[in-house]
Parts: C-alpha cells; sequence; structure tokens
C-alpha cells in the first residue's frame, strides 16, 4: 500500500511539472506573437527615403529635404559623340501632395515632380543649342523625356542618355564622307568588291587593316589600295593616331593623302583610333572597271574637321647620265653641246620630279567653340630622278 502511495505522489509530480511546461511554452508564444504584431516593421520609402520610421503627418517635411538634397547630389547627363549636356534638376519641383496622395504603406512609392512651361521649354532650348537644330528637329523629344521623369521618380541617382537613342531611323545611316580611288587594275578592283564590301569601325577602338583583312584572299597591293581608300575617306573625322608606312614612290592609284602600303610579311598595317563611343561603317563599292568608291558611314557630327595638305619642304631630284654611244647628232631630240675637245650629245629619256614632305593638319571646329588645328600626320614623296642617254666623242 505504501509503494502504491508512492507511485502515485511521483506520477503527480510529473504531471504537474509536465503541464507547467506547456503552460510556460504556451504563454512564450502568445507573448512573442502578440510581440510581433504589436511591432511589425514599416517599410514605406519614396525611392530611397525611407519613412517608415516617420509619422504621416511628417511626410511632406521629411520628403521635402530629402528630395531636396537628392536633387544636389544626382547627377543626369545627355550625351552626343564628345559633348554633354547636364540636365538641370532644378527646372523641376517636388510635389509633395501628389507623391502622399499615390502613398502605398509597406511599398517603394513613386516621387512625383512638376514642372512649368517656361522650364520645360527651357529644357528643349538648351538641348538644341548644346547638340545643333539640325539634330534637335531628328530627335525624339518625347519619349526622351518620359525616360527623364520615369527615373527622377525612381530618385536614381546618377543617369546618362544618349541622343543617338532618341534619334530618327536612319540617321545612323548617314554618309558622312566619300572618297574615289582611280587608276586601279580592273583585276584588283573585281577582286577586292568579291572579298569585302562593308568594314567595321568599332566604338573606343583602334582599327587595324591586317587585324580586320589579314587572313582573307586579298595580295598586299589590294591591301594596299583599300587602306589607302579608307586613309582618304578618314581624313576630316574624329579618328586619329593614324600608324601606317607610304610608298615614296606612289603607285597609280595612290594620290597626298591617300597613299598607304601594306605589307603583312614586314607587318606594314594601317590603324587609327575612334575615340567616340559610335559605331561607323565602311563602305566599298565599284563606280567603273578601275575605280573604288569609299564611303564614311554612321551618326552625324556635330564638330566639323577639315585636313588639309600642307607643304613643308622641296626634295630636290637628281640627274643621272647614262653612257649610250648610239646617239649623236643625228638622233632625234639629242640635246648637242660642243667644246674644244668634245662634242657632247644628251637624250633625255625621263624628266625628273621634285619630291617633297608634306604635314596634314586637321582643323577642328566645336559647335560654338574656337577652331583648333593639329598635326595628323606627315607624307613625304621621294623625288624621281631627270635620266639622260649620254655619249661623249671626241673631236
Amino acid at each position: 500500500m505504501s509503494k502504491l502511495r508512492n507511485l502515485l505522489k511521483q506520477n503527480a509530480y510529473f504531471t504537474i511539472t509536465v503541464l507547467i511546461c506547456l503552460l510556460s511554452l504556451t504563454f512564450a508564444g502568445i507573448t512573442l506573437v502578440a510581440f510581433s504584431f504589436g511591432n511589425s516593421a514599416n517599410e514605406t520609402s519614396v525611392g530611397s527615403i525611407y519613412l517608415g520610421n516617420t509619422k504621416s503627418d511628417q511626410y511632406a517635411a521629411v520628403l521635402a529635404d530629402e528630395t531636396n538634397l537628392w536633387m544636389n547630389r544626382a547627377s543626369y547627363e545627355l550625351v552626343y559623340e564628345d559633348y554633354t549636356y547636364d540636365i538641370p534638376l532644378n527646372l523641376f519641383e517636388f510635389n509633395a501632395a501628389t507623391t502622399i496622395d499615390h502613398l502605398t504603406v509597406n511599398a517603394v512609392n513613386l516621387a512625383y515632380f512638376d514642372i512649368d512651361n517656361t522650364n520645360l521649354n527651357l529644357l528643349k532650348q538648351e538641348i538644341e543649342t548644346t547638340f545643333t537644330s539640325t539634330l534637335y528637329d531628328v530627335f525624339d523629344f518625347e519619349t526622351f523625356y518620359a525616360n527623364l521623369t520615369t527615373d527622377m521618380q525612381n530618385l536614381k541617382n546618377l543617369k546618362v542618355y544618349d541622343v543617338a537613342d532618341y534619334l530618327d531611323t536612319g540617321v545612323s545611316e548617314t554618309v558622312l564622307a566619300s572618297r574615289s580611288l582611280t587608276l586601279i587594275a580592273p583585276a584588283d578592283v573585281d577582286h577586292i568588291i568579291s572579298v569585302v564590301t562593308n568594314l567595321d569601325i568599332q566604338a573606343k577602338s583602334r582599327f587595324s587593316i591586317l587585324e580586320s583583312l589579314g587572313a582573307l584572299d586579298l595580295s598586299n597591293e589590294q591591301l594596299s589600295i583599300i587602306a589607302s581608300g579608307i586613309q582618304g575617306v578618314v581624313l576630316n573625322t574624329n579618328f586619329d593616331g593614324f600608324v601606317f608606312e607610304q610608298n615614296y614612290t606612289m603607285p597609280t592609284w595612290a594620290a597626298p593623302g591617300q597613299n598607304v602600303r601594306i605589307l603583312k610579311v614586314n607587318d606594314f598595317d594601317f590603324t587609327f583610333y575612334n575615340d567616340f563611343d559610335v559605331l561607323y561603317h565602311i563602305q566599298i563599292s565599284k563606280t567603273s572597271s578601275n575605280t573604288l568608291l569609299f564611303e564614311l558611314i554612321g551618326y552625324p557630327y556635330i564638330t566639323t574637321y577639315d585636313t588639309t595638305s600642307v607643304f613643308q619642304v622641296t626634295i630636290p631630284y637628281q640627274t643621272i647620265y647614262i653612257d649610250n654611244d648610239t646617239i649623236d647628232g643625228l638622233t632625234p631630240g639629242v640635246i648637242t653641246e660642243e667644246t674644244d675637245t668634245e662634242y657632247i650629245y644628251h637624250l633625255l629619256i625621263q624628266n625628273g620630279t621634285e619630291g617633297q614632305v608634306s604635314f596634314f593638319m586637321r582643323t577642328a571646329t566645336r559647335f560654338g567653340e574656337t577652331p583648333v588645328t593639329s598635326r595628323l600626320f606627315d607624307e613625304q614623296i621621294l623625288p624621281i630622278p631627270e635620266i639622260y642617254y649620254e655619249n661623249i666623242v671626241l673631236k
């Protein structure tokens, strides 16, 4: 009987302990849930402006201060080639009332801004002034403005817009320059056109003939023709840093400013740098049996470029005499000189031509600014010697 009583006591203690534990856990759970509901975080914000710890009657003041700070530090730019327009965000006015009216608790909300007609017209005028009326006439201001206001509503800190993204379709296919190369062997014309008609000049990169065409079935002569045509058509552009070898005695198809010599084995290349973030194209076409037309195609320039050849110095030619005892006073065209002891007969077989050194100077005139001239590259043409047959006969 005593053992039974002790067993019942032990079970009763265990049961009471279990009940107390369960009651404690239940109370703790209820307390935690109540605490969680009573202290749930408020995640309300306008863009990056956090309002979770702000009373609703203080929203307007907080938003006014924070959007003013945002306007002062945010950077919005409209760019084209090497022109930049810093968009003045202070043309806009933050609308606290509209922003608060559209506010959703525990969500990321938009900020609303207004702009009056005077400031809107000022924005349009400054864009036109910066990028010229020619570009502005084909500029989709409405789409640009929609993107601008959307980014402002989200309080983006840094935005760069490219004018090219808002220009009419087809503007990127503008023919910027054209230049012909003639007196080419017809077989070379046909072969070049069969192999290559278009070349890309990548943005912010160095163009190289050997990298672009060196692996194709083109001879050194044909590569030289292509390089010379490209040289001529890109003179009046932003491209600079020209590195090349020239033909010191010009082939029939070469001309000043269109004179490049390519040798694959010797790594004689033709390279230049495009410092704009813009892709350009070179189009090559046949206009006659011995003429190729080179065209530069891309977005139009704002800056005007004018490259001219400036003469520097003459290189005199030599006169060479070749013995030839077959000429005499009866030879047609012979020039006879007589001394006390001899007759001297000369027959011209090649006219001499002076050589020269020229600097190719480029004048870049940015819109509304003073022209700046720089040396693009040098060109040296060697003289062609004058050659005579000569026969000296003693008296």
